[in-house]
């Protein structure tokens, strides 16, 4: 008659499975906070197109202006029916965004992973019909029609650099910036070089190898003569 013997686990065993389980622990783990990242820069990048372009319709519905604050260092901005046509960037107040008789449209704040920038800016100049939107950069085209690489025009403080190569209608001292989204249709800025419009960038700030950098770079130009908003994807 054949006898059976339960029997267990090595020690070698449990460490070898403990291993394993932590591994595919720590990858989930990981996998999981780059999916969370991700979602909070395109709801952050979704919620501040869809400000800029709702500004632009209620002037237009209202017949007063819109304006759209952006604070970069504090990730926050704000949308205001500017009723009396008063408006001043010099005396906001995050804490009374729309004193009477102004009236707070919306404000909104980007989520933990997600900032306005790079500081540093893309890299690169906006792809046409933006391309006259300064970045502080210049896509530089040979004779034949081929690419000679990137300028960095900022360097040398010409009237065609921005403010900041994040947000180039930013002022330097606040670095707070204010589109004012006018009835008739068209847009003005706080600032900038003139140009046909003004823009600002938004990054996650997470990498692909839990560094700083930024996997994803969008950039969101509002064109001066129709105020229309358009998102670009850099990264």
């Amino acid at each position: 008659m054949a006898v059976f013997r339960a029997r267990g686990y090595t020690l070698v065993e449990l460490v070898v499975t403990l291993a394993v389980a932590s591994v595919l622990a720590g990858m989930s783990a990981v996998a999981l906070s780059r999916m969370k990242t991700r979602g909070n820069f395109a709801s952050a990048t979704g919620d501040f197109l869809s400000t800029l372009r709702t500004a632009r319709a209620e002037a237009f519905a209202r017949g007063n202006p819109a304006v759209v604050v952006v604070d970069p260092q504090l990730g926050q901005w704000w949308s205001v029916e500017d009723v009396a046509g008063a408006f001043s960037l010099a005396s906001f107040d995050p804490l009374n965004p729309a004193p009477a008789p102004a009236r707070l449209i919306y404000s909104g704040q980007v989520p933990p992973g997600t900032i306005f920038g790079p500081a540093t800016g893309f890299g690169s100049a906006l792809p046409p019909p933006l391309s006259g939107i300064p970045t502080g950069y210049v896509n530089i085209l040979l004779a034949d029609g081929g690419s000679g690489g990137v300028a960095d025009i900022s360097v040398d403080g010409g009237s065609s650099a921005p403010n900041f190569k994040y947000c180039s209608f930013c002022d330097p001292g606040s670095q707070r910036g204010a589109i004012t989204f006018l009835p008739s249709g068209g847009a003005t800025f706080s600032g900038g070089p003139l140009s046909v419009g003004q823009q600002i960038s938004m990054q996650d700030v997470q990498s692909g190898d839990g560094g700083t950098g930024a996997t994803g770079i969008m950039d969101f130009a509002v064109v001066g003569a129709t105020g229309s908003s358009e998102a670009v994807t850099i990264r």
